[in-house]
């Protein structure tokens, strides 16, 4: 049976914190695979800054996939397209099924979260079918305890069942799973970044080929980033 990540957001722009939690969840569980799927019509956040085909040329950049000598080692990142596919808004819940039909049953999905985004869990549209559709993995964040993350997933429905004692896996006994990666401490902000890059600023947290995608685009950002990349580009060689 194939496990496969899926990692979703707006992307806006992708960022180094995107890739390392997709590479933490990849060798924590061993996954066949990571879905990078850029929301196309996100309901709970601001329309994004970037349109969605920007948004997926940059994450094809981060992930080499423009370039096939610099791609990932083994191929395992990839970006999927579906949510430009189905009815919007993009619904997590609709995304699932769709993809649980394209890529049939002989696989295990794994949704990787954040922690903040776990806490608000029992606000997303159908979240029960949420837990019948995938198992979770929950990604730390530096300003949630790890004792909030154990009540949280502890207060869901169906009883979820640690495995014990170390608070990184829980199970209900209909085969739903939830993985807390409690080593991750991602404190990247993908709004700080468009900030920095509108004051001309240019990002060590974004790499450096996305960063050159930015500035022939003219995303987020005035005509200041033009002289910064001047003075700056030793950094995209």
């Amino acid at each position: 049976m194939r496990r496969v990540g899926l990692l979703g957001g707006t992307f806006d722009p992708v960022h180094v914190g995107h890739v390392a939690i997709a590479e933490l969840a990849l060798e924590a569980l061993a996954l066949d695979e990571v879905l990078f799927i850029p929301a196309a019509d996100p309901p709970h956040k601001k329309r994004p800054i970037a349109g969605y085909e920007h948004r997926v040329a940059m994450l094809e950049y981060a992930l080499g996939c423009q370039d096939k000598v610099t791609g990932n080692e083994k191929n395992k990142f990839c970006v999927s397209l579906i949510e430009s596919e189905l009815s919007l808004p993009s619904y997590t819940v609709d995304t699932l099924y769709e993809l649980k039909k394209r890529l049939g049953d002989d696989l295990k999905l794994y949704f990787i979260i954040g922690a903040d985004s776990l806490l608000e869990f029992h606000l997303w549209y159908r979240y029960l079918e949420l837990l019948t559709l995938t198992s979770f993995i929950v990604v730390a964040r530096p300003a949630i305890a790890n004792a909030e993350v154990t009540k949280a997933i502890e207060d869901l429905p169906g009883s979820f069942i640690p495995q014990s004692d170390t608070n990184k896996c829980w199970q209900r006994v209909d085969g739903a799973e939830i993985v807390y990666l409690s080593e991750s401490k991602q404190n990247i902000s993908s709004s700080i970044i468009r900030r920095q890059l509108a004051a001309g600023k240019l990002p060590g947290t974004v790499n450096s080929r996305v960063l050159q995608y930015i500035n022939t685009h003219g995303l987020y950002i005035h005509n200041t980033l033009c002289t910064a990349q001047q003075q700056s580009n030793s950094q995209f060689n």
